[in-house]
């Protein structure tokens, strides 16, 4: 029992310390010029929650969108709203439905994070040979499918 359980470690060690490098490289990485370097996770994810940065959604939705529970969410929108990043509305043909939608400041700090990743993500590959960018590409894809199944 013991062996399996070393064994068990030593493969959970290996996952937490991919992730951890993984989120430190990529989507995580703080400091930089502008207001996109200091947001939380939780932020990101709920500004991605959008898929069209010029569409106004139902928060269970964006709670989808973002695979959390509606709790979560509305706690996320809650902070989103009152970072002045996303409001809330009545829409007029249903008044029960209340819909989100990005503000300027939202759009604006979707749009620098999103360019700011790319620019990131460039660099990184910047250092990868054809062969590398490759192999790290299809490893991805295959811990991914592998994920969705578990």
């Amino acid at each position: 029992m013991s062996k399996k359980v070393d064994a068990l470690d030593t493969k959970l060690l290996i996952v937490r310390d991919f992730i951890d490098e993984f989120y430190n490289k990529t989507i995580f990485q703080k400091g930089g010029s502008n207001a996109a370097s200091d947001l939380t996770p939780s932020v990101i994810k709920a500004l991605f929650a959008f898929p069209d940065e010029n569409q106004a959604y139902p928060i269970g939705e964006l709670g989808r969108n973002a695979r959390v529970k509606s709790s979560t969410i509305t706690d996320m929108v809650d902070r989103l709203e009152r970072d002045g990043i996303a409001e809330r509305f009545k829409e007029d043909g249903d008044r029960r439905v209340i819909k989100v939608r990005l503000t300027a400041t939202g759009k604006k700090l979707r749009r620098e994070f999103s360019q700011k990743r790319r620019q990131e993500f460039a660099a990184l590959f910047a250092k990868l040979n054809h062969e590398e960018k490759n192999a790290l590409l299809h490893h991805l894809q295959g811990a991914y499918q592998i994920l969705r199944k578990i």
